[in-house]
């Protein structure tokens, strides 16, 4: 019974990028054509145009309609707390704001990202195709629960439109607002799922530097020259791991600020539902489930970026099982200092612009801001509540 319940996890993962992957070029988010004979991937400049007027249009006609439609209708909580209203409005700017940057950086960027994603290709059906790969059950977790996460803001997004007291959502607006919010999921998963490539893949050169030095402890005399190979892909996934930070850095940046300023109008529309107006079954249904989605979604980006630092560190530590051996060959100790040295000086971090590195220390930090940055705004609006 345990194991058809780890078996249906692959698969599984295997349906959803997919999915994010054919969702992606319908949205037009993944200007590229695939090679299948070279296993490589093409810029096309039809799709950047047709991405580029598809993302465009949405965002601009929602903005039209989102301020025609506010016009005619006012939510009752608005009337009651004027600085929610404003808040509420100030968030619209930044989360508009972060679409339109993290569509041109996209759009900007494909030259970048056709060059990681092709490096990862090339890792996949060349590099690692002759090591022993076994399905990474953490990988598999990551995936399924990011995909739940999606869902999850879907399902908060329809209860927070058809929920609200006095909200007359129309039809075309939530719709276009619908899309406009798949398309941003689909462009905050492409940089986690090139974070948790790159994790795999450490992932198996410690399985493979493991079972070398098993082999060596139970047998010298085993060919060890496999460790050549893993120091060379290591060195690889170092690279690409700081392509990939620099070339979504901003995106992260502004995701993550967006994450922070949405969970405060969240908690604070919650206060104005559940204290000032008494709106009890809003309070407890609609706005706890929307706060617990956006943790879990920021927690998840958090993270795979600490897991995949520490399988750097574990590389390390595996490397130290090998100063216990009796070297026998002059090479396998020229390729194990080399490989020690070299995790020793570069490592697997996520720092954005230079400001911050993302991992549990910064997400701890970034919660309790959000926390602090709430008390501030009830105390400032304490008279209206």
């Amino acid at each position: 019974m345990f194991g058809l319940r780890r078996e249906f996890r692959p698969p599984l993962t295997r349906l959803i990028l997919k999915t994010v992957l054919y969702g992606s070029w319908v949205l037009g988010l993944f200007p590229f054509i695939f090679n299948s004979r070279k296993c490589q991937l093409r810029r096309s400049r039809w799709l950047l145009f047709y991405g580029g007027i598809m993302n465009y249009f949405l965002l601009f006609f929602m903005v039209f309609l989102g301020f025609q439609y506010q016009k005619e209708h006012k939510l009752e909580a608005f009337e009651r707390n004027p600085v929610l209203e404003n808040i509420n409005i100030l968030i619209a700017v930044i989360s508009m704001f972060s679409a339109l940057v993290i569509h041109f950086m996209n759009f900007w960027g494909s030259k970048k990202v056709e060059k990681i994603v092709n490096e990862l290709l090339t890792l996949e059906y060349r590099d690692f195709k002759g090591l022993k790969l076994t399905n990474c059950p953490t990988f598999n977790c990551f995936v399924i629960q990011k995909w739940v996460t999606m869902m999850g803001h879907s399902v908060t997004f329809l209860m927070a439109n058809y929920g609200l007291p006095g909200n007359e959502s129309h039809l075309y607006l939530v719709l276009l607002s619908g899309l406009v919010q798949v398309s941003n999921n689909f462009n905050k998963i492409h940089y986690y799922v090139g974070i948790l490539l790159v994790y795999r893949y450490v992932w198996i050169i410690n399985r493979q530097l493991k079972d070398l030095v098993n082999q060596l402890i139970l047998n010298p005399t085993t060919d060890s020259s496999r460790i050549c190979q893993l120091l060379s892909l290591y060195n690889r996934l170092l690279q690409l791991n700081k392509k990939l930070v620099s070339t979504y850095e901003f995106h992260m940046i502004l995701m993550l600020t967006a994450w922070l300023a949405g969970n405060i109008v969240v908690v604070y529309f919650s206060i104005v539902y559940g204290i000032s107006m008494h709106k009890v079954s809003i309070f407890l249904i609609v706005f706890p489930q929307t706060m617990l989605v956006n943790i879990w979604d920021f927690w998840l980006t958090v993270s795979v970026c600490e897991l995949t630092e520490k399988a750097g560190r574990k590389t390390s530590s595996l490397l130290k099982r090998f100063a216990d051996l009796e070297y026998s060959d002059d090479q396998l100790e020229k390729s194990v200092n080399e490989f020690a040295w070299l995790c020793s000086h570069r490592k697997f971090q996520f720092q954005l612009c230079g400001l911050f590195h993302v991992n549990y220390k910064m997400g701890f930090q970034m919660i309790i801001t959000s926390i602090l940055y709430l008390l501030y705004l009830v105390q400032f609006d304490y008279m209206n509540l």
